[in-house]
């Protein structure tokens, strides 16, 4: 603020003296030696040292793109000077109301002040807001003091925005079926339904040997047949999610990625709610790495989702769906489960000069899941999702129209792989967030193979 030090300040009043004695100017002498005065008299004061800061936040869990105020009581005691006091915030955190900086003046005495901002949280991951910084100057600049580590950080939870899909029962109560086709799972009791025969095993119960079966032909070990009776559970559903950096284009808020995220929540969400069983896997995610989240159903399962959503970072795409199916491959062949892929399916799509490896190791895993799935000797289904991109605002030159071209490129380049994931025996959802919510695309989907 004052860049001058005490013999700074002290060489400028000198000057102007010499020049109000030159020019016998009385207003330029008596100036200078009121300045002076002044410096001297300042170089007693001490700048504010016993400074607190005490922050506050509504919560500590929010969706993301939420606001929340941030509340702050500072408390100034001793000295006498400016405050500086400032908030340093990560970049993922936004102000969009007041100032997260603050230039204060204090008198002799003891000072409160309140303080607040608002700030936008525009992407999900756990946030540490740092210890608020504050810098004390007194009078003319000459003492200074300045500190860091004034209040403990805040660690804030910003968890993906998911959505209860509540409109699905009303697709259930208008098919013929009181429940979906595929409601039953591997797990389970089991039931009367008779499903095919298995040699014996430790632990099998008496009364499922199958007597005829086992006397019409002996087996080399000696061991009885039993009767493998379909299970009676809910239905098991499994989520691929494709978490490359091909999916984190645009703004935060609304990038593929974010947008795969909210899905598999949403999808989570509705199923668990039913007694499902619910399993993930998140391939080419940060450090080539997958991310697995093991089945289970309940409320802690959903906890569970929560947090590894939370978590999830782009990576490069050194994992594919073939490679994810493979790893999971012991879940999939005990739970037979339903099956979603979020993708973006225009990334595969063959341009000329370019291998159409991608595209044919994609179809591959939609091969091997849609054959798992009639091993099961039931209806089921396996779903690709298509999230389209959109353009992000902030480009240059961007418009509505332009935006709603690349939108319409990516869905029509989704449209045509459609067709080839529909002949390997998936289901194909397309999905335009810029211009509808999840639910409603899931419902519209729901409402044409009803």
């Amino acid at each position: 603020m004052f860049p001058f030090s005490l013999m700074g300040w002290v060489g400028l009043c000198l000057l102007f003296l010499a020049l109000g004695l030159f020019l016998g100017n009385i207003v330029l002498l008596a100036g200078a030696l009121f300045l002076l005065l002044t410096v001297l008299l300042a170089t007693m004061l001490q700048p504010p040292e016993k400074i607190e800061a005490h922050r506050k936040l509504p919560r500590e869990i929010c969706w993301a793109g939420d606001d929340m105020e941030v509340e702050r009581k500072l408390t100034l005691a001793g000295g006498t000077g400016a405050v500086f006091v400032h908030d340093s915030l990560p970049a993922e955190i936004e102000v969009v109301e007041g100032n997260n900086f603050h230039l204060l003046w204090k008198w002799p005495g003891y000072r409160e002040f309140n303080l607040s901002y608002r700030v936008r949280f525009d992407k999900r991951e756990e946030l540490i807001l740092p210890p608020t910084t504050w810098t004390s100057q007194a009078p003319f600049g000459i003492r200074r003091r300045s500190t860091a580590l004034v209040g403990p950080a805040i660690t804030v939870s910003v968890v993906p925005r998911i959505r209860g899909i509540t409109r699905l029962n009303e697709i259930r109560v208008a098919t013929k079926q009181p429940r979906y086709q595929d409601d039953l799972s591997q797990t389970g009791t089991a039931n009367s339904e008779f499903r095919e025969l298995r040699p014996y095993a430790p632990g099998d119960p008496i009364k499922l040997i199958n007597w005829k079966a086992s006397s019409r032909g002996a087996r080399s070990d000696n061991l009885p047949l039993v009767n493998v009776l379909e299970p009676e559970g809910r239905k098991a559903v499994w989520i691929f999610m494709d978490v490359a950096d091909y999916m984190d284009v645009g703004m935060p808020l609304d990038s593929p990625m974010e947008n795969t995220v909210e899905a598999a929540g949403s999808l989570a969400q509705f199923f668990l709610s039913k007694g499902s069983t619910i399993g993930a896997y998140a391939y080419n995610s940060y450090g080539g790495q997958g991310e697995l989240l093991a089945p289970d159903s309940g409320r802690k399962q959903f906890q569970r989702l929560t947090r590894m959503l939370v978590g999830l970072k782009p990576g490069r795409p050194s994992e594919d769906l073939l490679q994810a199916v493979e790893w999971c491959k012991g879940f999939l062949l005990r739970l037979q489960p339903e099956v979603f892929i979020i993708t973006r399916l225009d990334v595969f799509y063959p341009r000329p000069g370019e291998s159409s490896e991608s595209l044919e190791r994609f179809t591959a895993a939609v091969r091997r899941l849609t054959a798992l799935r009639r091993r099961a000797r039931r209806p089921g289904r396996v779903r690709v999702i298509h999230v389209s991109p959109r353009k992000a605002a902030s480009d240059a030159g961007s418009t509505l129209n332009s935006t709603n071209e690349e939108s319409g490129l990516s869905l029509w380049e989704g449209r045509a792989l459609g067709t080839d994931m529909r002949k390997s025996g998936a289901e194909v959802i397309l999905w335009e967030p810029a211009r509808e919510d999840f639910i409603t695309a899931l419902v519209r989907h729901m409402h044409a193979y009803r």
